[in-house]
């Protein structure tokens, strides 16, 4: 898998939250590298698991910003955050199993979810929040 690269398109226009973006970016990235080089599965698991807890800090403070503004789509929002976490920690659990998971699906996964959620349901909220905030 090639590593993401971050364009303009994925910008929400609210700063902090395309900060947190593009570290997402990079954690999936470090994955993706850790793959090619054949890390150690200790250090996949390790930033698996750093993976999903910044990933739990990004949508506790975008969460938290939309609802303080009343933003309508909150709920489908909410919905969306909690069905990838989910899936996240089945991947680590399937990883920690040893059952067959590969570093490929995972990938595949992740980025989809970030490039996809990044582009669309997200897109849905810088204009609402750039009226209140940079």
């Amino acid at each position: 898998m090639q590593a993401l690269v971050w364009e303009d398109r994925f910008s929400v226009g609210i700063r902090q939250f395309d900060q947190h973006h593009k570290i997402l970016f990079e954690m999936i990235n470090s994955l993706i590298f850790a793959q090619e080089d054949n890390s150690d599965p200790d250090v996949i698991k390790n930033t698996m698991e750093q993976l999903r807890s910044y990933t739990l800090f990004h949508f506790v403070a975008e969460e938290a910003m939309l609802k303080h503004f009343g933003f309508e789509g909150l709920d489908e929002h909410i919905a969306e955050h909690g069905e990838l976490l989910q899936q996240v920690i089945v991947y680590q659990d399937r990883v920690a199993a040893n059952d067959g998971v590969t570093l490929d699906e995972i990938l595949d996964f992740l980025a989809g979810w970030l490039l996809d959620h990044t582009l669309g349901m997200d897109q849905e909220y810088g204009p609402f929040l750039s009226r209140y905030s940079d």
